[in-house]
């Protein structure tokens, strides 16, 4: 029996930022959750969303898989030329082409498990932000914002500082404001202060030193916070040193893991292939926040 090819995944999670200013929904009991939850939910009746961004055509498709899971189709719309046959030649014909990607989506846990599709867009980084920027585009008009970060494999930010000792120039951290990450208490609440106060979506840290003599404290609670959050899909965080100009992000060391490639088709194999996938995630969790 052949073996079914795999396709890369990378995983992610997304966040919802209520637009404060008119945001009224929260005082009368409906969350941004239920928001989310509500247009996952209109799939069922739509059967299909479709929304212009920067002059390209999105096509999203959506099933419910459980209560908490859902399985997303995010479609491109690509311009391609065909060679049509004619009685005086082959002409070129312009043809709209759509190229796809899997989302399965944790509503639990704000996961997104996103397949690699360069068609869509290359880098990965590139790529998720397309989608969050799509998918923010149906959310404004209930007043939220939506962000989506990659989860790392692994937190490298300590040990990029223990091998850079006295070279460290530049740490940057850009944090997703506010998510709902429980147990990273300090940084939960400095997001939320900030929010409340400017009501912004996200929050920037720059730390330089272009000597390399920046004071790095791994028993800094809020610098410990800060990185696991981001790590864990809340932001994104950037070191570099005096000795190494590219540096180290979480970005770089994104969570890979592999799925089906007819996953659409939703076989029973697949969806054990769904459930041992969010587990495995819900591990990598866990570890993150012990770190």
């Amino acid at each position: 029996m052949m073996e079914e090819k795999q396709k890369d995944y990378f995983i992610t999670r997304y966040s919802l930022i209520p637009d404060t200013q008119i945001d009224i929904d929260t005082a009368i009991g409906i969350s941004k959750e239920m928001k989310f939850n509500d247009w996952l939910m209109s799939f069922k009746q739509e059967k299909r969303k479709e929304i212009l961004y920067r002059s390209t055509n999105y096509v999203l498709y959506c099933k419910q898989l459980s209560e908490y899971c859902f399985f997303m189709s995010f479609a491109k719309e690509l311009h391609d030329i065909i060679g049509k046959k004619t009685d005086d030649g082959i002409v070129d014909t312009p043809m709209g082409n759509y190229k796809k990607c899997n989302i399965l989506i944790n509503t639990i846990n704000q996961w997104m498990v996103i397949e690699k599709n360069t068609d869509i867009s290359a880098p990965i980084e590139s790529q998720k932000n397309i989608i969050a920027n799509v998918i923010s585009k149906f959310m404004k008009p209930k007043n939220l914002y939506f962000e989506i970060n990659i989860m790392a494999e692994k937190n490298y930010f300590w040990e990029y500082v223990a091998a850079n000792q006295d070279a460290i120039t530049e740490i940057d951290i850009t944090l997703s404001s506010p998510n709902f990450l429980e147990g990273i208490k300090t940084v939960n609440e400095f997001l939320h202060k900030t929010n409340e106060k400017y009501n912004n979506t996200s929050v920037s840290i720059q730390l330089k030193n272009e000597e390399g003599r920046l004071n790095i404290d791994n028993s800094n609670e809020f610098l410990q916070d800060a990185i696991r959050y981001s790590s864990a899909g809340g932001g994104q965080w950037r070191i570099k040193s005096s000795t190494d100009k590219k540096g180290c992000s979480n970005v770089d060391n994104p969570f890979i893991v592999h799925l089906p490639e007819e996953l659409g088709q939703l076989k029973t194999s697949d969806m054990q292939a769904i459930n041992d996938t969010f587990e495995h995630i819900k591990q990598i969790d866990s570890e993150h926040r012990k770190e």
